[in-house]
């Protein structure tokens, strides 16, 4: 096997394009390590994307824009900055309302709730004694024992869990207090990060990295604008629902749903699940009917709606990102399954990329005034 005959100039164009792209793998590495660390600064990039288009009208057609762009600009990204605060707050204080209101709700249910299980526990306990022989119970009842102490385990070790995530809940809420600073910064100068960065690299790379990022920006972009589009749809869609089934708080319930779409694999079951302890303590009867509820819509958008809206947002076909879903979450867990359709679909824009300039470094520029592709080629 021998080398392809290329000049220098493309073996180094060649060599570029690799570094390029070994520079890339190697700052994405370094971002999943120290994904904690680095979450407000992607959680603030995130919601800078999405406010920036309504900053840039504001700094274009506010009133004193041409006189003082710099101030418009800075009183545009400082009011952006400060509604998101506010919507955040409104978000977290009515989530507590409620979790307040259902703990007291829970609190006065309890009691009587664990005098009918005591009641249903003794009567099978009267059953079981009474239907089954001793021998049998002989066999069966360390069995039972070593049930009781499994669940026992289990829930201590649940308990510990929960116990490790509200610490390392509480570091996170430390370090999304920087938020709000690094959220105005992305949207008074967007571009002096990218810029940043990319002249911390050899300038002969410049132009790669910068048409890497610009590609995996907007497969990025793509995804989120889906994302934001099927949590809007499902929230409206089980606030309706719920509504019109008489079931109390549709609104809380739909926004509930909206914000859980957002979570990839376990979201649907986190909307479920309070959806269910929530008309468990105001109505009962009406529980198998919110379950039912939400199995179909989750049904529907995960087999019509998802696939393929984010298969015509990512540019990939459906089973594609069912398989790097399932796959990524193999190697990387929750995260992985957070950021596997845009991550694939990214690396697949940037593989386009990086064959299509590598094909093009082993063919000669077209001659000064000759069309591309005519080379060769004689009128």
């Amino acid at each position: 096997m021998t080398l392809p005959d290329l000049s220098s100039a493309q073996w180094q164009r060649r060599f570029r394009l690799l570094s390029a792209l070994a520079l890339v793998i190697i700052a994405l590495l370094v971002v999943w390590k120290l994904l904690t660390v680095l979450l407000p600064f992607l959680l603030s990039g995130i919601v800078a994307y999405l406010l920036l288009p309504l900053v840039n009208l504001a700094e274009r057609y506010a009133p004193g824009s041409r006189r003082w762009p710099r101030a418009v600009r800075a009183a545009a990204a400082g009011l952006a900055t400060l509604l998101v605060i506010l919507i955040a707050l409104g978000i977290v204080a009515l989530a507590l309302s409620q979790v307040l209101r259902q703990t007291i709700a829970l609190a006065d249910y309890a009691p009587n709730f664990l005098v009918e299980l005591q009641e249903i526990w003794r009567e099978l306990q009267a059953w079981y004694e009474a239907r089954v022989p001793a021998n049998v119970r002989g066999f069966i009842d360390p069995r039972l024992a070593d049930v009781q102490n499994a669940l026992a385990a289990a829930a201590l070790n649940a308990l510990q869990r929960l116990v490790a995530i509200v610490r390392s809940g509480l570091s996170l809420i430390i370090s999304l207090a920087a938020v709000p600073l690094i959220l105005f910064y992305l949207l008074y100068n967007p571009s002096a990060l990218g810029h940043g960065a990319l002249r911390l690299a050899p300038a002969s790379l410049r132009d790669d990295l910068a048409a890497i990022s610009r590609l995996a920006g907007e497969v990025v972009g793509s995804y989120l604008r889906v994302q934001l589009l099927m949590a809007l749809l499902i929230g409206v869609v089980v606030t309706l629902a719920l509504w019109a089934l008489g079931v109390p708080r549709p609104l809380i319930l739909g926004v509930i749903a909206g914000l859980a779409e957002l979570v990839p694999v376990v979201g649907a079951t986190i909307s479920l699940v309070v959806a269910a302890v929530i008309t468990l303590l105001s109505e009962p009867v009406k529980v198998p009917i919110v379950i039912a509820l939400y199995l179909v819509v989750q049904t529907l958008q995960n087999v019509l709606l998802s696939p393929r809206f984010q298969g015509a947002a990512l540019g990939l076909h459906p089973l594609t990102i069912v398989l790097a879903l399932a796959i990524v979450g193999a190697f990387l867990g929750f995260w992985g399954i957070l950021v596997a359709a845009p991550l694939t679909a990214a690396g697949y824009r940037v593989l386009r990329y990086v064959v299509q300039e590598w094909s093009a470094a082993a063919n000669p520029e077209p001659s000064a005034g000759q069309p591309p592709g005519t080379e060769g080629h004689t009128p």
